[in-house]
């Protein structure tokens, strides 16, 4: 994953990822010794954060789901221990995603989904 995120910005870029791209729909891949595993997907992106304090400091947390804690389509995915943080930048130049990999080795993959646009007209009229 090149073009990485020096970790000392972590917090900083975060947050403006996270305005930058919110609600829009997403996938979550986890990538380890078992290979590629698949989250979540097509839910609205809510934020990723780098905890700077407690028992979770050092970790980033990846939010997914409703826009509300109510929402039962919710996914909080925590990852430990990160050791790099990559921005994924598609052929237009635009944000896709984003790469995480922890001190072990495991790829933590958010991308985000295009979603099928609804024609102008759905009936025959």
């Amino acid at each position: 994953m090149p073009g990485f995120i020096e970790q000392e910005r972590w917090g900083s870029f975060l947050e403006e990822f996270t305005k930058r791209n919110q609600f829009r729909a997403t996938r979550l891949e986890v990538v380890g010794e078992i290979g590629a595993q698949e989250e979540e997907e097509y839910l609205p992106f809510v934020g990723v954060t780098f905890e700077r304090k407690g028992s979770a400091a050092g970790s980033i947390e990846v939010i997914l789901g409703g826009e509300t804690a109510k929402d039962q389509r919710r996914v909080e995915h925590l990852i430990t221990k990160p050791e790099r943080i990559a921005p994924l930048i598609g052929p237009s130049g635009f944000e896709e995603g984003l790469g995480f990999e922890d001190q072990e080795g495991r790829k933590t993959i958010l991308t985000f989904e295009k979603l099928s646009e609804i024609p102008e007209k759905t009936s025959g009229h």
